[in-house]
């Protein structure tokens, strides 16, 4: 925790980072930004942690210059792809998903956004056609736990 506290100190905010293996993609998230610029958090799914990392933390640079990060946003110019902005359902606070920022922050659960790319026809996961090889990569965190389709996401913290 104290590698986090001493970024959230120097930059701003932190990105926290699970590798992933054979049971669940890699994930990635912020913790800070809401305490350092009243920004959400964000969290990321199914990349290369070192890119979802420089993603994150571009995304956080456009915060703390001002720049608003809302539900529903398009992001450009991070990467070659346009990636959306979508809200973090409440019921998946309560699994073990936020953990570093859950012990950072305590029982406080700031708001969250997932930052979600595209596949290679420019479908989001949710959208009619979204390509069956990366089907599973991120989870639907806008949808509540219990609409979720059934698979790795909604099984978490059974299998961590």
């Amino acid at each position: 925790m104290q590698a986090i506290a001493d970024d959230i100190h120097t930059v701003g905010w932190s990105v926290s980072a699970v590798l992933g293996d054979e049971i669940a993609p890699p994930w990635a998230y912020t913790v800070g930004l809401w305490l350092s610029y009243s920004g959400p958090e964000l969290a990321m799914f199914g990349l290369p942690v070192e890119h979802m990392t420089i993603i994150l933390n571009s995304v956080g640079d456009r915060i703390a210059a001002g720049e608003p990060a809302e539900a529903g946003d398009r992001l450009d110019g991070i990467c070659p792809c346009s990636l959306t902005i979508r809200p973090v359902h409440p019921s998946w606070r309560a699994t073990s998903m936020f953990a570093v920022s859950d012990r950072y922050y305590g029982y406080v659960r700031p708001p969250c956004l997932q930052v979600v790319w595209p596949d290679r026809r420019g479908r989001y996961p949710g959208d009619l056609g979204f390509q069956a090889r990366y089907e599973g990569r991120q989870p639907m965190l806008w949808l509540p736990r219990e609409d979720h389709p059934p698979g790795v996401w909604t099984r978490i913290d059974q299998l961590c």
